[in-house]
């Protein structure tokens, strides 16, 4: 007796964690269903008066010769531009464009990221070391996708650096049955309680070097669009460390 009511105990435990996990799939879901519906309305409703106060600023700017009004004007438009960004961050990450997966050689793609990288790093004393035991890794997904996925781990890393220099590792390989690419710095790390909301929509995290913006949501959404995920902890020399992963089967 005690057995059977252990077993249905554990019976009863399992299906608890199966709809727990459910309900927070479906939370997620209905979160960014809203998020996308409040997107798409306030982008309709801002984006009007947006157009209209940068097209008159603009105008004005070709008409007005004072340097101290000009200087009022170009504050404007590039305030206008920023909402427009913000209004398409929020639907990029609401509803993220579909994958077009294509065959290509992660390897050389990530070679020439560091070489797009390099002079971006150099002027603020920073060096950017790849790392992979692989000399070719062909796989198939979306080439477009994760580029802006590690080009945003390295930017994020560049910007926790850029005052005193440093050190970034950008590593391919294996771990199990998933391939990971890892973005690691030597800077001070992450705190704990800012670790689990620097994916979040603008979560400011300047206290850790980071801005505003939607860099690191970003690269989340389009890694859980690509089958996989991505994670940050801090490195056992302290540093931050983001891993993007993917199940090898997918490629």
């Amino acid at each position: 007796m005690e057995d059977r009511n252990s077993a249905e105990l554990e019976r009863v435990r399992a299906e608890l964690s199966v709809l727990r996990e459910q309900f927070q799939e479906e939370l997620e879901r209905q979160k960014l269903n809203a998020l996308a519906e409040f997107a798409a309305g306030a982008g309709h409703e801002i984006n009007n008066p947006l157009a209209i106060i940068g097209g008159h600023a603009q105008l004005l700017l070709r008409e007005i010769e004072n340097p101290e009004h000009r200087r009022q004007l170009a504050v404007i438009t590039a305030q206008v531009k920023r909402a427009y960004e913000m209004i398409a961050d929020i639907r990029y990450f609401a509803r993220p464009p579909q994958p077009e997966p294509e065959r290509f050689d992660l390897v050389e793609r990530l070679r020439c990221l560091v070489k797009e990288q390099t002079p971006l790093m150099q002027e603020s004393e920073i060096t950017l070391n790849f790392e992979t035991y692989a000399e070719s890794v062909i796989i198939e997904t979306d080439p477009v996708q994760l580029h802006l996925v590690t080009a945003v781990l390295c930017n994020n890393a560049r910007e926790i650096l850029q005052i005193t220099g440093g050190h970034i590792w950008l590593r391919l390989g294996l771990a199990g049955d998933c391939w990971e690419i890892s973005v690691e710095d030597d800077g001070p790390g992450i705190a704990e309680e800012i670790r689990q909301l620097v994916f979040c929509p603008y979560f400011s995290g300047r206290q850790a070097g980071r801005g505003l913006g939607f860099g690191l949501p970003k690269a989340w959404r389009i890694m859980q669009q690509l089958g996989g995920s991505l994670h940050c902890e801090n490195s056992e020399t302290g540093g931050a460390k983001f891993i993007a992963k993917i199940n090898k089967g997918n490629f």
